[in-house]
């Protein structure tokens, strides 16, 4: 950008009572990496029914421990989400946690649901609730376009249906929401999807690869977590560690994964990692 530009730019920022003005992204210009973070959060402070269980006097304790969790991630999507942040408040867990982000969507709370999706430096462009056809319990993901460094993004925050057993139909309602992901998902160059996928460990399985997940590896996706990265529960009783949670993408480059735990703020392990943009024929291609 030209000097005389930036100068305009910063005049246009004062005048405006802004603290910048960002400068507009260059069709074809290489991104830098972004933060994701998909966390199920269990209601805050592994609270039951879908509400927090945080105590008398310690909201801000709490919001304190959640933002240093969270940190300066860019997109963050939200398991069993409570639009309350504790029992004794009228404080909102957006207002808690999500205040300085751009674009702020909670998902319609449905027992143990709520997916819900925030994004910084971003343009809201569309946003819906989709119906899963095939579905045991009321499940759905949440979706959102939005505009990030001149490029639409479809990201996706959603939790599927669990089973009991290898036998258990719910797996094949399971594959099935996966799916429809991936149909809804064919035509879109960039995707992110966010969520609790609720695939435990099979006989089949290896330590670094649950092959539920090939149906994503299969349609040209890359994940943040094969099925080597244990993210239930998070603590306690280590012979029931699960790969439950993801972050799967079409058009990026994962790299920095990481899982973090915290027993006081959820039975889940918070699982994130960097995405860059791929360009061009790379974008369509693993």
């Amino acid at each position: 950008m030209g000097l005389f530009k930036k100068s305009c730019l910063a005049v246009l920022a004062v005048l405006w009572g802004v603290d910048a003005v960002a400068e507009p992204a260059v069709a074809g210009q290489k991104a830098s990496p972004f933060r994701v973070v998909a966390w199920n959060v269990g209601h805050h402070a592994r609270g039951i029914g879908a509400r927090p269980t945080i105590p008398p006097g310690m909201d801000e304790t709490y919001r304190r421990e959640y933002r240093e969790f969270i940190g300066d991630a860019r997109v963050v999507g939200i398991c069993e989400y409570s639009e309350e942040f504790s029992t004794n408040s009228p404080v909102r867990t957006v207002d808690a946690l999500f205040s300085d982000y751009d674009v702020k969507l909670e998902g319609t709370r449905r027992f143990p649901q709520g997916n819900s999706l925030f994004f910084k430096k971003c343009r809201l462009v569309e946003t819906k609730e989709r119906e899963y056809p095939k579905r045991k319990r009321a499940k759905y993901y949440k979706f959102a376009r939005v505009e990030m460094d001149g490029r639409e993004v479809c990201v996706i925050e959603t939790h599927l249906d669990f089973d009991t057993g290898p036998n258990d139909p719910l797996r094949e309602a399971r594959a099935d929401q996966m799916r429809t992901i991936i149909a809804d998902m064919a035509n879109e160059k960039y995707v992110i999807i966010c969520g609790d996928f609720n695939i435990s460990s099979r006989p089949e399985d290896t330590k670094d690869h649950a092959v539920e997940y090939d149906v994503f590896a299969k349609a040209g996706y890359a994940m943040a977590n094969r099925g080597q990265l244990m993210t239930w529960p998070s603590y306690r009783n280590p012979k029931r560690e699960q790969p439950l949670d993801n972050i799967i993408v079409k058009g990026f480059e994962i790299s920095d994964v990481e899982v973090k735990s915290s027993e006081r703020l959820s039975d889940h392990k918070m699982l994130s990692c960097n995405l860059r943009f791929l360009e061009g024929d790379a974008a369509g291609k693993r």
